[in-house]
């Protein structure tokens, strides 16, 4: 017997989305990673960091300036969520990661405890320059008693990973001998 046949009723009150696939831009409209490539890696040399305090998460977090391509990756994401999953998303800020051999990013989560309201809910991770099966993200969450859960996803060139923001997150050590390079970008969720 199925519980239809019992008349009871499922109500979801809550539910972790997690959003994965790979950038298909028509022909000759891709997206240039190597611009972004370059914008990253030239505010890696410039020190041109999100923070000056090396006990701020955001130390690694390299700015980045206006371009076509970061724009059309910021459109093809926020067109894709609306047209597939009937929402929309507002972009906050956008920010390149490198990691060297053996370097992990910090386990973190994109949202302010303090300043909850200004947030962003989502985050999405883009693979820039990224050496095959060098570095995954590792996504953590609780499923209600069952707290500490741990979910990999590898992480590609041209493809992208979205998750809520308020999530635990890191990029796992870079096991290639050249510089993995991210792009990560966080979002508000309208609607």
């Amino acid at each position: 017997m199925n519980a239809k046949e019992y008349n009871m009723k499922q109500t979801i009150l809550s539910q972790i989305d997690v959003y994965e696939g790979e950038v298909k831009m028509p022909k000759f409209f891709e997206i240039n990673r190597a611009e972004l490539k370059a914008d990253i890696l030239e505010s890696y040399i410039n020190q041109n960091v999100k923070s000056n305090n090396h006990l701020d998460f955001a130390s690694m977090d390299y700015n980045l300036p206006f371009s076509r391509s970061l724009d059309m990756l910021k459109t093809y994401i926020v067109e894709h969520i609306k047209l597939h999953y009937g929402f929309n998303f507002i972009q906050l800020e956008s920010f390149g990661n490198i990691l060297n051999t053996n370097e992990q990013s910090f386990s973190r989560t994109m949202t302010n405890p303090i300043d909850l309201l200004h947030s962003p809910d989502y985050t999405t991770i883009y693979g820039v320059d990224v050496q095959p099966d060098s570095s995954s993200l590792v996504i953590e969450y609780n499923d209600n008693r069952r707290v500490n859960n741990k979910k990999l996803f590898k992480i590609k060139n041209n493809c992208y990973i979205i998750f809520p923001s308020i999530l635990r997150s890191f990029i796992t050590a870079n096991t290639s001998s050249k510089q993995n390079i991210f792009l990560t970008m966080n979002f508000e969720r309208l609607g």
